[in-house]
């Protein structure tokens, strides 16, 4: 008989959270996906999508940025890379006052 090796659910949990942060973004819940993502972010630390999805909600909550720490985590791919640069011409933009881009 053979053995069923065992699935890693924790993938499938990650990306569950993913999607239930992203969804609170799309929903315009900013509040809903900033605290979602920062307790995913406690079990995940390392993952680039809910970090970059918690700067993104902070930005529209008026929470403060690390810059730096936003562009290490997009690391060198394109897409990550130009979400981060968008994040962060709100960040800049909210912090002076100004309309978001």
């Amino acid at each position: 008989m053979r053995r069923r090796t065992p699935r890693d659910t924790s993938s499938d949990e990650l990306t569950m959270a993913v999607g239930l942060v992203w969804g609170h973004l799309h929903a315009q819940q900013p509040e809903e996906a900033y605290r979602l993502a920062q307790g995913c972010l406690e079990l995940w630390p390392d993952d680039a999508d809910l970090a970059l999805m918690a700067a993104y909600a902070a930005t529209e909550l008026a929470e403060p940025v690390d810059l730096a720490r936003l562009h290490a985590v997009a690391g060198k791919s394109p897409d990550a890379a130009a979400f981060a640069a968008l994040v962060e011409r709100r960040a800049i933009a909210a912090e002076a006052g100004a309309a978001p881009v």
